[in-house]
């Protein structure tokens, strides 16, 4: 009987190191899992970003070139003015 029960004791004992193996080897997969989506997650914000700066000074360069245009109107219109006033 003793023999068994030190059987039993050693297969018990088997089977937790079996079972804490096996969650060690489980959390170890959750997190590479949770870093591959984080990595994921942070490229697809990093491409977003790289758009979005770049819409950002296609707006900059196109508001820039629409103050320059309607200076050279205002420019236009105000030495019209002053060729009306000198006329009078």
């Amino acid at each position: 009987m003793n023999s068994d029960h030190k059987q039993t004791i050693s297969f018990l004992v088997q089977c937790l190191q079996l079972v804490v193996l096996t969650v060690a080897v489980g959390g170890l997969f959750l997190t590479v899992g949770r870093k591959d989506a984080i990595l994921a997650n942070n490229a697809s914000e990093i491409s977003e970003l790289r758009e979005i700066s770049s819409d950002l000074v296609k707006a900059s360069i196109e508001s820039t070139t629409t103050n320059r245009e309607q200076d050279r109107r205002l420019t236009e219109l105000r030495s019209r003015l002053e060729r009306l006033e000198a006329g009078r």
